[in-house]
């Protein structure tokens, strides 16, 4: 049982209900193998697509207050008659969409060839599937993050994601105030029998810290864990409840990399800046290299021969600062609006974190375990084509009392493009989507963005939360 069973309107249901055509059913297979969790929480809607309008503006009454004073016995007229207003609430869309091509030349073509394949084109349509599903469901999980503030808790005594520290990490304490909190009644978020429990949408690390701190609670309080393993109905994903909230775990990727994580968006250990373009394919190291010290994990070769295989820091960048399986964010705009003075905007589409597999402090360089799969060659200011930020790493909690937080507006529904090659040898071969689609917060007190610092995995080892032992250091 998966949040779909209850969440049928879907921007890409199509592909969940298997409708695409046979010639590209290797979309198909990407959408049945990815995890979806924030996009099927939305409800959607298509009003734009039916009226042609790129912005819908629905209207509410409200209804005036109630006086329930007597009135006198010879009354003739209601002097004070109810009185009625208006609220409104606004849709609007934006076109998103993206592509993969190939050259038949390349070096991905020959390897594929050579191993065995007779058709490369299905290896792009794949990749395609799995772009759609990445990007809806990074659109889905920020547009709760784009609600408003005065909602947002957090762990500890925090006022802000800039003021958590390591010690606030999560504690089942704030259970019993989402239960008063999220009270309001609206469309369950699971009908039936369980049509009033709350569901709480969380990362590995926020239950491996809960599932500690239950361990020194009291027995009353541990008691009153259930295992999800005792249910006859779990939700995928789900791994307990606990006082009417039922724990679902955002599951990793298979680079141990979370949608429900905030990597490095929290206070700020050091920044520095990337002074050389970085180009698509770069920041691994080099796989020709034979040396297990230069495969990734001592495994793997990563990445193309013929690209630069670190990133560039600026001179005078403190490279004792960073550490192998540090995991960094690479990002091009900072903010303020988080609490953290130029600090990570988890956001921003230009923003990716990658484990630091190779540092070479002499040259100011790192290497990463995959490369890095966008350009960042465009000057944010002189020198600086990107930031490389380590912060502490927060943990996001969506903790859902009723459906409806969220509204999707569907205007042009997902489509797909296959242009013929252009080229006159016909050796460019693209793949395109694009949908006209937009988020809206619908109803705020249906939900609630939860905030704790997380600990994280790394390769034999836990990266527990640290505090910052400097305020914001940054050469530029």
């Amino acid at each position: 049982m998966a949040f779909e069973d209850y969440y049928n309107q879907n921007p890409i249901s199509v592909v969940d209900q298997n409708l695409w055509p046979d010639r590209i059913a290797e979309v198909i297979m990407q959408f049945q193998t990815g995890p979806t969790i924030y996009t099927p929480l939305i409800d959607w809607t298509n009003r734009s697509q039916q009226t042609g309008a790129t912005q819908s503006i629905y209207t509410e009454l409200l209804e005036g207050d109630v006086n329930f004073d007597a009135i006198e016995m010879t009354a003739q007229y209601v002097l004070d008659p109810a009185h009625i207003d208006s609220r409104s609430r606004e849709l609007g869309v934006n076109r998103y969409g993206d592509k993969v091509q190939l050259h038949s030349s390349s070096n991905i073509f020959t390897m594929w060839r050579h191993s065995g394949g007779r058709d490369w084109r299905p290896l792009l349509r794949g990749v395609l599937g799995n772009n759609i599903v990445r990007k809806i469901e990074m659109i889905s999980r920020n547009a709760y993050l784009r609600g408003p503030k005065s909602f947002w808790t957090y762990g500890g005594n925090a006022t802000s994601i800039g003021t958590l520290v390591a010690a606030d990490k999560f504690n089942l304490a704030i259970v019993n105030a989402w239960n008063l909190r999220l009270g309001n009644t609206g469309s369950p978020v699971i009908p039936g029998t369980s049509a009033g429990v709350r569901v709480a949408i969380c990362p590995p690390g926020v239950v491996y810290d809960f599932l500690s701190s239950l361990a020194g609670a009291t027995a009353n309080e541990a008691s009153m864990w259930r295992d999800a393993t005792l249910y006859q109905e779990k939700l995928k994903y789900e791994i307990g409840s606990y006082k009417n909230v039922r724990f679902v775990e955002v599951p990793n990727d298979r680079f141990g990399m979370n949608n429900a994580v905030l990597y490095n968006c929290g206070a700020v250990q050091y920044q520095a800046v990337v002074s050389s373009a970085i180009s698509a394919g770069a920041g691994a190291p080099d796989p020709e290299l034979t040396a297990a010290t230069d495969k990734v994990d001592d495994v793997w070769s990563v990445g193309q021969k013929d690209v630069v295989h670190y990133i560039q820091l600026a001179g005078g960048t403190d490279m004792s600062q960073f550490a192998i399986n540090d995991i960094v964010t690479i990002h091009t705009l900072r903010t303020s609006a988080f609490g953290v003075a130029n600090g990570v905007d988890p956001l921003s589409g230009k923003t990716v974190q990658r484990r630091i597999v190779k540092i070479d402090s002499d040259n100011l360089r790192l290497s990463f375990d995959r490369p890095i799969m966008m350009d960042y060659t465009t000057l944010l200011t002189t020198d600086t084509y990107a930031y490389v930020t380590k912060g502490l790493h927060i943990g996001f909690v969506l903790v859902l009392g009723s459906r409806g937080g969220v509204m999707g507006n569907v205007a042009e529904p997902l489509k797909f493009y296959e242009p013929k090659p252009i080229d006159d040898y016909e050796s460019v071969w693209r793949y395109v989507w694009d949908i006209h689609a937009g988020w809206n917060i619908w109803e705020p007190n249906l939900f609630e963005c939860h905030f704790v610092p997380v600990s994280l995995p790394k390769p034999g080892g836990i990266i527990s939360p640290v505090d910052p032992a400097a305020p914001l250091v940054n050469p530029v």
